[in-house]
C-alpha cells in the first residue's frame, strides 16, 4: 500500500471513528472539530483533520510492504463548553508487518475506543442491537455474543 493510500485510509479511518462515537452518544458530532495526540512521543496536539492525517500516518505507516500493525484510537469530549472531539493515539510494540487484517477483525491496524464524554445513558450499549448497528455500520467485524 502506498503512502497516499494509507493516508486515505486514515482519513476513512478518522470518519468511521467519529460515527462510533455518535452511535455511542445517540447524537451527531458533525459540529465538532478534532484534536489528536499521541499517548507517547512527545504529546503535541495536532488539530485539523488532514493535519490529524499526517500525524497518524507518520508514526505507523513504515514502507509500501509494512506498517505498525496494532494502534489504538480512542475518542472522547472534553469537559468544556467547546465542540471539540479529541483522539488520543497508541502504538503497540509489535513489530511492523504487511497491511492487512488487523486484531479486532477490520482492515487495517486501527482499534476504535471510546473515552470520557460520549457515552451517555440513553443508549444502551449491552443491547444486542445496538452491537448489530455497529456491525452493519462495518464498524465491528468480530462475532457478536
Amino acid at each position: 500500500m502506498s503512502l497516499e493510500d494509507f493516508q486515505a485510509f486514515v482519513d476513512k479511518t478518522l470518519s468511521e471513528l467519529i460515527l462510533y462515537a455518535e452511535v455511542h452518544a445517540g447524537k451527531s458530532f458533525s459540529d465538532h472539530e478534532l484534536a489528536f495526540e499521541w499517548t507517547s512521543y512527545d504529546r503535541t496536539i495536532t488539530t485539523g483533520r488532514e493535519n490529524i492525517v499526517y500525524a497518524i500516518a507518520d508514526r505507523v505507516f513504515v514502507s509500501e510492504e509494512e506498517i505498525y500493525p496494532c494502534v489504538d484510537l480512542v475518542i472522547e469530549k472534553p469537559e468544556s463548553r467547546e465542540n471539540i472531539l479529541r483522539i488520543t493515539g497508541r502504538r503497540a510494540g509489535y513489530p511492523p508487518c504487511p497491511f492487512g487484517i488487523g486484531w479486532s477483525k477490520r482492515p487495517g491496524p486501527f482499534i476504535y475506543g471510546i473515552g470520557k464524554g460520549i457515552k451517555t445513558k440513553l443508549v444502551n450499549t449491552k443491547d444486542p442491537q445496538f452491537k448489530k448497528k455497529l456491525r452493519d455500520l462495518g464498524l465491528i467485524h468480530h462475532d457478536i455474543d
